[in-house]
C-alpha cells in the first residue's frame, strides 16, 4: 500500500496517508473554535458565533475545502472510492485528538452522522459521512448510532440556492426521535459549507435533550 498523496510506501497500509504528507497538509491559521472559520479576535469564538450562536458547540475541521483533500473527497463521493474512507477518517480523528491533547475537550457519549436521503443513498451505494463516522466511533470507544436522525424529504441541492434559501431548505429536513437527555453527541460530516445543515441537525438533537454537540468534518469551506 502506498500513500494516497505522494505514492511512497507506507509503514502501515491502513494509514492511507504518510506522516510527511499529513505534516504538509494546508494548515489552518487562527480559526474560531465554534465554527472553524478564520477570525482575528483574541477570543476563542469569532464575532459571527458571538452574535448568532450556532446550535452546535464545537466544530473541528482537518482542512479548508482545497486540494489535496478536496480531490480525495471527490473520489470518495463521486467515483465511489469507498476504500478512501478509512484514511480520511483517520485524518479527522487526528485533528480531534490534537484538540483533545491541547485543550482537554470531552469524549462525547455517542457518535452519529449526517444522513443521506434514501434516493441518493441508493444511487451512490453508501453514505460517505457514515463511512467516516464508523471508524472514528471505534477509535474513541463510543457507540455509533447511524440512524439517530431521520431525513424527512429530499431537499433541493444546496449548491443551487442562495444563502437565505439554503437556511429554509434544511430547517424542517431532519428529525430526531431518540431521548438524548444528558448526552453529548459527536456529529460527523465530510464537508461543512454554510453550516445550515449541521445547525438544523444540532437544533433537533438539543430538542431531544443533547447537552453538548461536537462536529468533526474533513473540510470546512471558507465563505
Amino acid at each position: 500500500m502506498r500513500c494516497l498523496l505522494c505514492n511512497m510506501p507506507l509503514y502501515l497500509a491502513t494509514h492511507g496517508v504518510c506522516s510527511q504528507c499529513i505534516k504538509n497538509l494546508p494548515q489552518q491559521n487562527k480559526v474560531c473554535h465554534q465554527c472553524s472559520l478564520p477570525h482575528s479576535l483574541t477570543t476563542e469564538r469569532c464575532y459571527r458565533c458571538i452574535e448568532h450562536k450556532p446550535n452546535w458547540d464545537m466544530l473541528i475541521s482537518t482542512s479548508e475545502y482545497i486540494n489535496p483533500l478536496k480531490k480525495l473527497i471527490h473520489k470518495l463521493k463521486f467515483y465511489r472510492k469507498a476504500e478512501l474512507a478509512l484514511a480520511l477518517a483517520r485524518l479527522m480523528f487526528l485533528a480531534w485528538y490534537k484538540r483533545r491533547l491541547s485543550e482537554g475537550i470531552i469524549i462525547p457519549d455517542l457518535v452519529t452522522c449526517v444522513p443521506l436521503h434514501h434516493v441518493r443513498y441508493w444511487s451512490r451505494g453508501f453514505n460517505q459521512a457514515e463511512l467516516l463516522a464508523k471508524p472514528i466511533a471505534k477509535w474513541i470507544n463510543r457507540d455509533f448510532v447511524p440512524y439517530l436522525l431521520v431525513r424527512r424529504q429530499r431537499a433541493i441541492d444546496q449548491k443551487t440556492l442562495s444563502l437565505k434559501d439554503r437556511v429554509k431548505n434544511v430547517e424542517t429536513l431532519y428529525l430526531c426521535r431518540q431521548n438524548l437527555s444528558n448526552k453529548s453527541v459527536l456529529l460527523i460530516d465530510d464537508i461543512v459549507t454554510t453550516g445550515n445543515t449541521i445547525n438544523a441537525i444540532s437544533q433537533q438533537l438539543k430538542k431531544c435533550g443533547a447537552t453538548y454537540i461536537q462536529v468533526i468534518c474533513l473540510c470546512r469551506t471558507v465563505l
